[in-house]
């Protein structure tokens, strides 16, 4: 809906008008904008269900106003229809005068004045059921109110909602900010059925809800760490119609609403409304529904089966990590509810066994929780195996367990180290609704102070009283969610837990008006941005030493008086959690005498008689730090290890672990088989270069003896030498080398250190710079690179026959290609080309991937309507173009070309469109090209269908490359069929 001045040259998404944000303003329930180009003014008001608009056109103005086309529309003298999958009503205050199609949409002109202005008002509605229920939503919410009513009974109602906490402080940025933050939490979900409670959901039946009306769209995974816990503890009833809500979806559907994202959240949002007392719903048919969606197959989410039965997600699945973590702690939200509410203890004992899966993704020496396919870890797995994370966000994600945690990761002290390091050097940023609770994970390892430090960072850098003032994506409230408890001062770390954990408040004075008529408030002695710190509480004038408050003491009501300073002080209890009691029961080594470089083993045995966590050993050689060691015991069990080592000084040596000081091993002094003392490893070259570029090499030299030596090392490239190092190392030191050097010549040389030899390329101009060329065109189960650099494919089937009769490999659900990691494919500067020939078979409306490392570059279509590119990870942007429409059933060549700066997409040859990139580019990534999938979404975006002559290379291709290129493959293309 716009209002504008010329039909004929309006065009949807691309005409624009001129504004100032100086002539613009906004305030709950209401919005105002001054058209510059002819002063005509737009505002907006609205109730729940229905909306006003109010157009002033200046005098001697012709009023017009487009109206997207939303399906068939019918017209009326002052009212205009519109039925798609929503029925909407729009009601003028003034007759339309004449009705103009235009490709989007409609153009409706009204009578002008010559002396006056115009004012025309809107008033509208949309239903998912009828037109008559959205001219009902009108009728009963806007009934004869004028545009100026309305708006003061909107901002009525919002004055009585934002009241609901009380801030009485002199920062008035703090405070504009916490208030547009709770206006922001009370926003979402929004409701979408009728005034009469109805709606269609997603199965096209009209149903209607138990509650008041309070079925919305909504999604958990973004909600229930925040927005449901503040709604419990503000509008718990608001809470307890939208519990009824999703109860009505289950009777509808046999499931609770599905996430659009992972997990089943609706879980932990019901568990934590009962447990907090919001109990108006059927206690014994919420169990019913939750056990349904996440305990009793078959499900809705097609791994949880998987999850199941294996304790834990392979790297098979897509998002493997993410979908444990989060898995487990539905299971651990429905244990809960198992034990306190339904009492049931075998469910409590089998789901709160279950809520510890994420255990078995635990990397020990690593302590990070990381993709596993059985036995094998991907132990550098970037994006790989995490939904909007990575190995450090999802290691911290453990909700339900945070003791567990602390322990698995070597205790209190050790964790909070490598957590406030994490925080520091940013590799945990505060920008998402994953790390959310992290901040308060501080208090469960006893140390209070970091959890005040950086909650208090946070709230007072990340949030501003500005335009995009928000850390992060709001995600329907639930980042202004955070900020409403955290500057109150405590937070729901645990949904499922009817607890708060006590953070760093920020205003003078804090009053939570509650819904059972009483007041809980929170008063703040010397609060200031230096004085973060609590130096005492006081919870209704007794002291007050504990790090989490209940819900139920703040429904009570009261007050909590916080004094605050800016040292940390020792004010609170630690905790009494239960820790691992670790002990060396034995340790010796294998030999007593050694040869200098010769590997021997300290063995050592540990029991716990504790909780199940993780003991870091540390080995000493004399007095100094040799090594530490992660082993995770579980509770009374004793485990047998052994770390290596080589020692090179000679004479009697001290070792010891941790604090046991009794070993003793004895370096001889002895010639080394063949006399050489000296060891290569770690041979690395740029696998491709482009004459005039510098190939740049290192490798590592190790001096295996006990005496100080000089090495002279030759360097020869293919059976040329070209460099000499000379190398002075300590016995048993060792050094990188790093080299440069130009080579002219092109085609493929070696390089060779010693018995180190790896080959590269050169080439002198782009279309030479071939890193692989794949045909899938009479092939078994090894597709063979012809680019010189031998990254043969491997075909991965499920069934024996993904031929058809012309022997093209039929890529589907059951087989794709998967390239084996090499340094030609991983190691890439800020240039790509990505090419193949396409023939889809299959038409889908979903993504499909065609050519993909990872979800790092991505070669895709969607819906055989549109193909997607991007390179170095969808967030610096990626290049959409529309498919020919002769797609399907039709071999097409397509390309993605990325040049450091821009992104370029062509379809046939032709170029079909272009996108800046945002930042630099790193185009090196460890993830397998794949063909006909994704390695990070096994088992979704699957293509269907033939690809050929499939061709990556390292420089950025022009415009007549890929020309050339299609021109001289098309010739070699064989019938799909």
């Amino acid at each position: 809906i716009m209002p504008i001045r010329d039909a004929q040259h309006f065009a949807l998404g691309k005409s624009k008008r001129s504004f100032r944000h100086q002539n613009e303003s906004a305030s709950p329930g209401y919005y105002r904008v001054l058209l510059e180009d002819d002063s005509t003014l737009v505002e907006a008001t609205a109730s729940e269900r229905a909306g006003m608009f109010r157009f002033t056109f200046v005098a001697r103005t012709v009023p017009r106003i487009f109206i997207a086309d939303m399906g068939e529309i019918s017209m009326k003298s002052k009212q205009l229809l519109t039925r798609d999958k929503f029925n909407s009503q729009l009601q003028f205050s003034e007759e339309i005068v004449s009705k103009e199609k235009t490709n989007d949409g409609y153009v409706l002109t009204f009578s002008s004045s010559m002396d006056h202005a115009k004012i025309i008002t809107l008033k509208l509605s949309t239903s998912t059921v009828s037109l008559d229920n959205a001219e009902s939503n009108i009728k009963t919410e806007l009934g004869d109110l004028s545009f100026d009513q309305l708006k003061a009974q909107t901002q009525r109602e919002w004055r009585k909602e934002l009241s609901v906490i009380e801030v009485d402080d002199s920062n008035e940025v703090n405070k504009t900010i916490f208030y547009t933050a709770l206006y922001h939490s009370l926003l979402i979900p929004w409701i979408i059925s009728d005034v009469d409670g109805r709606y269609k959901g997603r199965d096209h039946v009209v149903h209607k809800t138990s509650g008041k009306n309070e079925y919305g769209e909504f999604s958990p995974w973004d909600t229930y760490r925040t927005l449901h816990p503040l709604l419990c503890l503000l509008f718990p009833e608001k809470q307890n119609d939208m519990i009824l809500s999703m109860l009505d979806v289950y009777r509808q559907t046999g499931y609770l609403p599905i996430e659009p994202m992972t997990g089943n959240h609706a879980v932990p949002i019901i568990v934590d409304s009962y447990l907090k007392g919001i109990t108006g719903f059927d206690k014994d048919l919420a169990y019913e529904a939750m056990k349904k969606s996440i305990d009793i197959p078959p499900f809705m989410k097609h791994d949880l089966e998987a999850y199941h039965n294996d304790g834990y997600l392979s790297s098979l699945y897509s998002e493997s990590v993410t979908r444990t973590v989060e898995y487990s702690y539905d299971d651990w939200a429905l244990a809960q509810y198992a034990k306190s509410v339904i009492h049931q203890q075998d469910d409590y004992e089998r789901l709160l066994q279950r809520s510890y899966s994420y255990r078995n993704l635990l990397h020990p020496q690593q302590l990070f929780f990381l993709p596993r396919n059985q036995n094998e870890f991907k132990v550098h797995p970037g994006n790989f195996g995490y939904k909007e994370g990575d190995k450090w966000v999802y290691s911290y994600a453990i909700l339900n367990h945070s003791d567990d945690l602390i322990n698995l990761f070597g205790g209190g002290e050790m964790f909070s180290v490598r957590l406030d390091s994490a925080l520091t050097y940013q590799k945990i940023l505060f920008d998402n609704e994953t790390v959310f609770h992290i901040p308060y994970l501080f208090n469960k390892a006893s140390h209070p102070s970091l959890t005040q430090k950086w909650v208090n960072t946070i709230l007072q850098s990340r949030f501003k009283n500005t335009p995009g003032g928000l850390p992060g994506n709001d995600d329907l409230g639930s980042m202004s969610s955070w900020y409403v408890f955290s500057a109150m001062g405590f937070y729901p770390t645990t949904a499922g837990q009817p607890i708060y954990d006590v953070g760093s408040p920020i205003f003078k004075s804090v009053t939570i008006h509650l819904d059972n008529g009483k007041h809980f408030s929170i008063e703040t002695k010397n609060p200031s941005q230096q004085n973060r710190y609590i130096k005492s509480l006081l919870l209704n004038d007794k002291k007050y030493r504990h790090l989490e408050i209940s819900h139920d003491e703040i429904l009570k009501g009261g007050k909590l008086v916080a004094e605050m300073t800016d040292k940390p002080s020792e004010w609170f209890e630690t905790n009494s959690n239960e820790e691992p009691v670790f002990t060396i029961t034995s340790y010796s080594v294998s030999k007593r005498i050694v040869k200098p470089n010769e590997i021997f083993w300290i063995r050592y045995s540990l029991s716990n008689k504790g909780a199940m966590g993780t003991k870091a050993t540390k080995f000493f050689i004399n007095d100094a730090a040799y090594t530490t060691k992660n082993l995770v015991i579980r509770s009374n069990e004793t485990l047998k290890d052994s770390v290596a080592c080589q020692l090179y000084n000679l004479g009697k040596t001290k070792l010891w672990i941790d604090k046991l000081k009794n070993l003793e091993v004895e370096v001889i002094d002895a010639k080394l088989n063949g006399g050489e003392q000296v060891q290569f490893d770690e041979l690395h070259v740029l696998p491709i270069v482009k004459t005039g570029q510098q190939q740049h090499i290192s490798y590592t030299v190790k001096n295996i003896g006990w005496q100080t030596q000089t090495f002279t090392i030759p360097v020869y490239l293919d059976s040329t030498r070209i460099l000499t190092d000379t190398i002075r190392l300590k016995g048993g030191a060792k050094r990188i080398v790093e080299r440069e050097f130009s080579v002219t010549k092109n085609g493929f040389h070696s390089i060779r250190v010693n018995n180190r030899r790896e080959n590269f390329k050169v080439y002198d101009n782009n279309i030479n710079s071939l890193v692989l060329n794949l045909s899938l065109y009479q092939n078994n189960n090894l597709v063979i690179d012809s680019s010189g650099f031998n990254n043969h494919g491997k075909v991965i089937a499920t069934d024996k026959d993904h031929h058809d009769k012309e022997k093209y490999i039929k890529l589907n659900e059951s087989c794709f290609v998967e390239i084996p990691n090499s340094r030609s494919l991983d190691v890439t500067g800020e240039s790509i080309t990505v090419m193949a020939w396409i023939y889809a078979t299959k038409h889908k409306n979903n993504i499909a991937d065609l050519i993909t490392k990872g979800d790092h570059h991505v070669l895709q279509i969607n819906g055989n309507r549109s193909l997607n590119f991007f390179a170095g990870g969808w967030g610096r942007g990626e290049c959409n173009v529309n498919l020919p429409d002769n797609w399907q059933d039709n071999w097409h060549h397509v390309a993605g070309v990325c040049d450091g700066t821009t992104l370029q997409v062509y379809v046939d040859g032709e170029l079909k469109g272009t996108t800046k990139l945002q930042g630099q580019v790193n185009l090196s990534n460890e993830s397998k090209w794949n063909i006909g999938r994704n390695e990070e979404f096994p088992s979704e975006r699957i293509f269907d269908g033939y690809i050929d002559k499939v061709k990556i290379y390292s420089a950025a291709l022009s415009a007549s490359d890929i020309h050339a290129i299609v021109d001289h493959d098309s010739i070699a293309l064989q019938p799909a069929r």
